[in-house]
Order: C-alpha cells, then sequence, then structure tokens
C-alpha cells in the first residue's frame, strides 16, 4: 500500500477524469465523461471499478462534472464538493446528492487518502485544487484556474506527483478563431495557464521529491501536446531536472498510470 497511482482518464475541454490509488482504493477526481465512457476507459487500463470509494469535484463546469451522478450512482462512492460548488451542483440537479461538504483549506481522510482541497482563481463557482497524501506520498493537481498565487504555490510544493494545467500557447491562442471575448477570458485572471504560466508554476512548486508531471487540460484547438511537452521539458532541463517523468494528457485516451 506505499505505491500511489495517478491515471488521467482523459483531459481537455471535453472532459476530464482522474483517479488517484493505491491497490485497495481510489479518488476520482472529476466525472468529466459519462459512466460509459469511464467505464470503458478504466477497464482500458485495467483499473477495477470497485477502487473508487469517493469522487471528489473540482468545480461545476459541465467538461468536469457531466458523468457526475450516474458515476456516483455506478460506483456508489459519496461526492465532495465545497459548499458553494456543492449548492450550484444541486440546484441545477435536484437528484444529485453531494454527501459531503468541505470547506477549502481543510484537510479531511477519505479512504486511504488525506485530502486537502484549496482554492484557485478560476470562473466558477468556489473553485478548487486539490493535494492527497498516502503513505508519505503526495499528489498535486490544479487544472483549471487563470492564475495562480502564493496559495497553490505553497500547497503544490513537495509534491512526488504534479498534474499542472498547460491550456494554450498564447501565439494559437490569438491565431485561432475564437470569439475575442472568449480569449480575453481564458487570458484573464479567473480563465486558464497558458504554457508559459504553467511552466512558472512549475519552477515554484518543483522539489527534490518531485518525480512526475503530469500535463492537464490541453486545449487541442490553442495548443498542441507537443508544444506543452517541449516547453515543460525545456524547463525541466533549465531547473537541472531533467530526471522528472513528464507526460502530457490528452483528451481522447487514457495517459498510463504513474506511480510514485
Amino acid at each position: 500500500m506505499g505505491c500511489v497511482g495517478v491515471t488521467v482518464l482523459g483531459s481537455g475541454s471535453k472532459g476530464n477524469a482522474i483517479l488517484v490509488h493505491n491497490e485497495r482504493s481510489g479518488l476520482l477526481i472529476d466525472a468529466g465523461f459519462s459512466l460509459r465512457e469511464t467505464r470503458r476507459r478504466m477497464k482500458q487500463c485495467g483499473i477495477c471499478e470497485s477502487l473508487v470509494k469517493g469522487i471528489l469535484v473540482t468545480h461545476e463546469h459541465r467538461d468536469h462534472v457531466c458523468g457526475l451522478r450516474v458515476c456516483a450512482n455506478h460506483f456508489e462512492a459519496p461526492v465532495y464538493a465545497s459548499r458553494l460548488c456543492a449548492e450550484h451542483l444541486q440546484a441545477k440537479d435536484d437528484k444529485l446528492r453531494v454527501n459531503v461538504i468541505f470547506t477549502p483549506g481543510e484537510e479531511f481522510e477519505l479512504a486511504d487518502f488525506s485530502v486537502l482541497p484549496f482554492s484557485v482563481q478560476h470562473d466558477a463557482v468556489e473553485p478548487v485544487g486539490y493535494v492527497l497524501s498516502s503513505a508519505s506520498r503526495k499528489v498535486g493537481i490544479a487544472m483549471d484556474l487563470g492564475q495562480f498565487g502564493q496559495m497553490a504555490e505553497y500547497q503544490l510544493r513537495s509534491c512526488d506527483t504534479l498534474a499542472l494545467e498547460s491550456n494554450h500557447d498564447l501565439d494559437l491562442l490569438a491565431a485561432s478563431k475564437r470569439p475575442w471575448r472568449l480569449k480575453q477570458r481564458i487570458l484573464g485572471s479567473h480563465g486558464h495557464l497558458s504554457n508559459v504560466q504553467s511552466q512558472e508554476l512549475l519552477e515554484k512548486t518543483i522539489s527534490d521529491n518531485t518525480q512526475n508531471l503530469l500535463l492537464v487540460h490541453i486545449s487541442r484547438e490553442c495548443n498542441t501536446y507537443e508544444l506543452a511537452e517541449q516547453g515543460a521539458r525545456e524547463k525541466l532541463a533549465e531547473l537541472g531536472r531533467g530526471d522528472v517523468s513528464l507526460h502530457a494528457a490528452k483528451q481522447d485516451e487514457v495517459l498510463p498510470t504513474v506511480w510514485v
């Protein structure tokens, strides 16, 4: 039970779900795919459905919660969310039950994990990132944030595995056919991190413990997996950390489990 795995079932604007697990229990971070697709992806990577002991919600946007109620019912897994997020979710779906409402910054225990939700800046209702700890292993997840502050920097330090947003390339975003208002939203302080910002966050949070870096929520229209990886690899080299295992999570493919 000493090792902790992180399996990104998929990440991007059309769906997000990450499973953090050991050999006997796991926590699903967001349920942004249908139950059928979630099950298909779990089966594809050989993860037993009985591992899912809880679902942690980062925020209420559809690409993070579209399968939430059905997945929670099927896996018989409690749903955890911040208070304002929970109220918003239940107002939109009166059949959804949020079993545990937490306060960002207050740690709690779930299955084999200690869970620390922390506030992030995004155009959502009380959004959070997570640090999950088990058997001295730490996993930090920050998926949707327009900018990072001292809170995110502090909480994400000393993680063995980091999953950081690397949403867009500035030039590709500028050249895209997206409406100007949407571009402003993405670039704003409550939008999404660019590749450059993601690299800056990496520099602030990488530690001697860091073994894995996962790039998540990469835009297929305003970025490429190759660009995101190249920039992160160059930053790791600059920091003298070419030993860190680097992976870009894709929208349509499961990212093989990384372990610490």
